[in-house]
């Protein structure tokens, strides 16, 4: 009789710690899940280019800039979303990739594999952006955000360029860019940054 219930006992300790491990992994997934489709805080960028801003406004078409902190993971998905951008809109664009460098970092922080990976790009300018002097002029404050302006200094496009994040795919962002650059028009203005705080 003893070991009936010891059997039985047994059995339902197995289940028990059974069950506590599927819900733990079930709330692991819904929690990287939500990270994964959770933006940055929305921010309002600047409607006109920053008159004191170091870098530079094209002239002759629209001008992208895109800040990002060196060392997001997330960040690696822009970048490529960048190459597949710039293939699409070949010579059309004046792209400026801006590194913020949050303050007390040495000299050389900033060149790993972001950096590394963003200086084998062509038709890309990269930037410096010490202590977010720049972030804070555009009012930017995730990594993987994208804005866009004609050659006026007015701001088409604010958002990121990723569906989610750390990943890549089409995505509302990107194809606005892409419609603007080649139309003069998008249905999107804005979109969601998925990415790490810059600062």
């Amino acid at each position: 009789m003893h070991e009936e219930e010891a059997t039985r006992w047994s059995k339902g300790f197995i289940m028990m710690i059974g069950i506590l491990w599927v819900s733990l992994l079930g709330a692991g997934f819904t929690l990287l899940e939500r990270e994964e489709f959770t933006p940055v805080a929305d921010t309002q960028p600047l409607a006109s280019f920053p008159v004191h801003s170091a870098i530079p406004l094209a002239q002759d078409k629209p001008t992208l800039v895109l800040f990002m902190h060196p060392y997001c993971p997330c960040s690696r998905a822009s970048l490529h979303e960048l190459d597949q951008l710039l293939a699409e809109t070949p010579n059309k664009l004046s792209v400026n990739l801006v590194f913020t460098i949050p303050k007390g970092m040495p000299p050389g922080w900033e060149q790993e594999d972001l950096w590394k990976s963003a200086t084998k790009m062509s038709g890309v300018r990269i930037m410096r952006d010490q202590e977010g002097v720049e972030a804070q002029q555009f009012g930017v404050k995730g990594s993987g955000h994208a804005l866009l302006y004609d050659p006026s200094g007015k701001l088409l496009f604010s958002g990121g360029i990723t569906p989610s994040r750390g990943h890549e795919g089409d995505n509302p962002g990107r194809s606005a860019i892409v419609s603007f650059v080649l139309h003069g028009h998008a249905l999107v203005t804005h979109t969601p940054v998925f990415g790490c705080s810059l600062l």
